[in-house]
């Protein structure tokens, strides 16, 4: 095995979780993360009651709550401006500390690509992966520097992803000649663990846009079950319409719905085609934040909109159900105004492309909660264009496998071929 470990992953930061695929190129070890995008900041240099360092085999292998959201790092990076310890993911939503950071979801908010946030989560579950993985073989945690190539595919919104694509890469790259150095040191246990990561590629892909590539690969299993769930709804739609016939499809759009943004992607002849492409600048979270006021004033606490989306998402237990259904009621009202926005944008995109489009995919993991008042509008705008709107269970994840199809490909493609001159290392995918 290599000294230098050598991870590959897709990792899609959204504006509510991350949700990434990252596979050890040296163990064929892969871990799927999902994660509130939430850090908490805090002065202190390192936990009250940090982990017991033989206890690492134990926490490395626990699931539930999984390592991830329980990471306790500082970063020294070029891409922040200090070196706080931050604690990540659920830790971070039920932490006391100095500033809770998540994405602004406010129109008008800065890029993506320009908020810290994203830079930080990339770079922590990057680490957290490469410690887990060097503990699962070992046994205990490194008495060295863990080295670590990385290959990443990562997603920006359209709008961003047109204007910011070269140079979101090149904040993870550095320059030719000077690639960055991001140090992440890792102080969930008594002897902090130091993690040295540098990225060798990063394949940078519209959001939306990847989620279309990984329903592409699925292929026939998950066009026929997307048939079976049309015509339960409405029977005798697409009579005749095969598995095969829908795989076979090259003109779509695919509906993106975020916390912060809804991107509409269009692919023509099969290619993503960004100049018919665009983002909505709201989207579920908008819907939450919008209703925090209401939710404090009948007795419901949540310290930040991160907080309600991830109470909302899982199931309650039985003492929390009560409370769980009011908080639904009480999001309700806001999701019309998000509905309206997302019908009114589609029927834009719909008609600049005239009849060429085949079928509309809806996804993404704000599109669950809104299905019941969205499906039937985007149907209206429609007409005879058929929309399949994927489970939220499997959808919210699509991103993020189709930015790790990416990731793989052009792994593969380096192994498979000689050296080549050395370039820019910024790829970005079209």
């Amino acid at each position: 095995m290599s000294s230098t470990l050598r991870l590959t992953g897709g990792i899609d930061v959204g504006n509510g979780y991350v949700k990434g695929v990252i596979h050890n190129d040296d163990t064929a070890v892969l871990d799927r993360i999902d994660l509130p995008s939430a850090v908490m900041a805090t002065p202190s240099a390192s936990p009250r009651v940090p982990l017991d360092d033989a206890s690492a085999a134990d926490v490395m292998r626990a699931t539930d709550p999984d390592f991830y959201n329980r990471l306790d790092a500082a970063l020294s990076t070029p891409l922040i401006g200090d070196s706080d310890r931050r604690m990540f993911g659920r830790a971070a939503l039920t932490s006391r500390g100095s500033k809770l950071t998540e994405f602004d979801v406010h129109q008008g908010h800065d890029s993506k690509a320009e908020q810290y946030l994203s830079k930080v989560l990339v770079l922590g579950v990057f680490a957290a992966k490469a410690l887990r993985d060097h503990v699962r073989t070992h046994g205990v945690l490194p008495d060295h520097e863990l080295r670590v190539n990385v290959r990443a595919g990562l997603a920006l919104p359209i709008s961003e992803y047109v204007t910011r694509r070269h140079a979101y890469a090149a904040d993870f790259l550095g320059v030719t000649g000077d690639p960055a150095v991001h140090l992440v040191t890792i102080k969930n246990f008594s002897t902090p663990v130091s993690v040295r990561l540098r990225f060798v590629d990063v394949q940078v892909i519209a959001e939306g846009a990847s989620a279309q590539f990984a329903i592409t690969d699925h292929g026939e299993p998950l066009a026929a079950a997307l048939l079976a769930d049309l015509r339960s709804r409405e029977p005798g739609l697409l009579e005749g319409i095969t598995p095969a016939d829908l795989v076979g499809v090259r003109n779509t759009i695919g509906i993106d719905i975020g916390e912060g943004t809804a991107n509409f992607a269009v692919f023509g002849g099969g290619r993503f085609n960004p100049e018919a492409s665009t983002t909505l600048g709201m989207g579920y979270g908008t819907v939450l934040l919008n209703a925090m006021e209401r939710l404090e004033q009948a007795g419901l606490r949540f310290t930040s909109r991160k907080q309600l989306a991830d109470f909302l998402q899982v199931t309650p237990s039985a003492l929390q159900r009560s409370r769980h259904r009011r908080a639904v009621a009480l999001v309700e009202p806001d999701i019309k105004y998000l509905v309206e926005a997302v019908a009114s944008r589609f029927a834009e995109v719909l008609a600049a492309t005239g009849e060429a489009s085949e079928a509309v995919y809806v996804y993404g993991g704000g599109s669950g909660p809104i299905k019941e008042q969205l499906y039937p509008a985007l149907r209206t705008v429609a007409g005879e264009v058929p929309v399949l709107y994927l489970d939220p269970a499997y959808s919210r994840h699509l991103n993020r496998e189709g930015l790790y199809l990416a990731a793989r490909n052009v792994a593969g493609r380096a192994a498979a071929s000689p050296p080549a001159p050395r370039r820019s290392r910024a790829q970005v995918a079209v």
